[in-house]
């Protein structure tokens, strides 16, 4: 699937390379973590009921664009006994005329048509990997210490979190997995409108060849409503779906709630010591005066 090599090009290109991955702390989490892989979802199946969803705009679509994008789409399929062009002008002329149909509003509800089978493929091929992306330069950034982060994704604080070097992650899925894959931080709205795709640019890819058109949607697809923002997101996304392996060094250190389970926090700390002893363990305490968090490295 080429389109995800060419959103490549529009990468994630961000000075900090440390982001986040928080755990509920159950089988699944645990088998991941102990077998060094990760799991790459349908936008579907995430938690966000808006992924996916993009509003569609013919803004600046006049006839004779919709000329030049009919002669194209006649292209694929030409008859012998007229041209792609002539058989477009020929609709131009007289389709209102026998039928009632603007021309306008025919070409518009036929690349309509296609725009949906084209999105809902973009939606079913793109996987989607998601982090939190360190927001500041010191020890313990945000979103790490940030409270709704560990409240909503490790189970009340009773999880863990896994930092990861960005960087080195990617490269490590792509080389171990035979995968190209793309990266984006997330846009977070704050107008409430949902991503626009366009008409025209979905056109112009059809007239020209081009891959525009693919890469507005995958945009569409990293954007979120902005009470989403202190996540600070940024998202893998692949052609291969469910597990992707990846190299041990990836990870940089485990983060594990104070408040975990007994079981969870012995599990950890053995695979820590028994086969981690180069990556870096800390227990996040509830602060006795401030709603804070306090990090307190776990001594190998």
């Amino acid at each position: 699937m080429q389109l995800l090599s060419i959103f490549a090009e529009n990468e994630m290109n961000s000075s900090r390379t440390r982001i986040f991955k928080f755990r509920v702390g159950n089988a699944n989490d645990l088998d991941a973590l102990f077998d060094n892989y990760l799991w790459f979802a349908s936008l579907s199946d995430l938690n966000d009921p808006y992924e996916g969803y993009a509003q569609f705009s013919n803004a600046g679509v006049n006839d004779e664009f919709r000329l030049k994008f009919l002669t194209a789409v006649y292209k694929w399929h030409p008859k012998r006994h007229i041209s792609p062009e002539d058989e477009a002008k020929e609709i131009m002329a007289n389709h209102e005329k026998s039928t009632g149909v603007k021309f306008s509003d025919y070409v518009d509800e036929k690349a309509k048509e296609i725009i949906k089978g084209f999105y809902e493929e973009h939606k079913s091929e793109c996987k989607i990997l998601s982090f939190s992306l360190a927001k500041e330069g010191n020890e313990f950034p945000a979103p790490l210490n940030n409270m709704l982060m560990w409240g909503h994704y490790t189970n009340g604080f009773r999880g863990f979190c896994i930092e990861f070097d960005f960087h080195k992650l990617k490269q490590s899925l792509e080389d171990r997995n035979h995968v190209t894959l793309a990266s984006s931080s997330v846009d977070y709205a704050t107008d409430g409108e949902l991503p626009v795709v366009k008409m025209k640019t979905f056109m112009q890819s059809t007239i020209d060849g081009s891959k525009d058109f693919s890469l507005e949607i995958l945009k569409a697809f990293t954007k979120k409503e902005g009470s989403w923002h202190h996540e600070n997101e940024v998202r893998l996304m692949s052609y291969l779906p469910g597990k992707l392996h990846y190299d041990p060094e990836c990870i940089n250190a485990i983060y594990i709630s104070e408040m975990a389970p007994k079981w969870l926090m012995s599990s950890l700390i053995s695979e820590l010591a028994l086969t981690r002893i180069n990556t870096k363990a800390y227990v996040v305490k509830l602060h006795p005066q401030k709603y804070k968090f306090g990090f307190s490295r776990i001594d190998a």
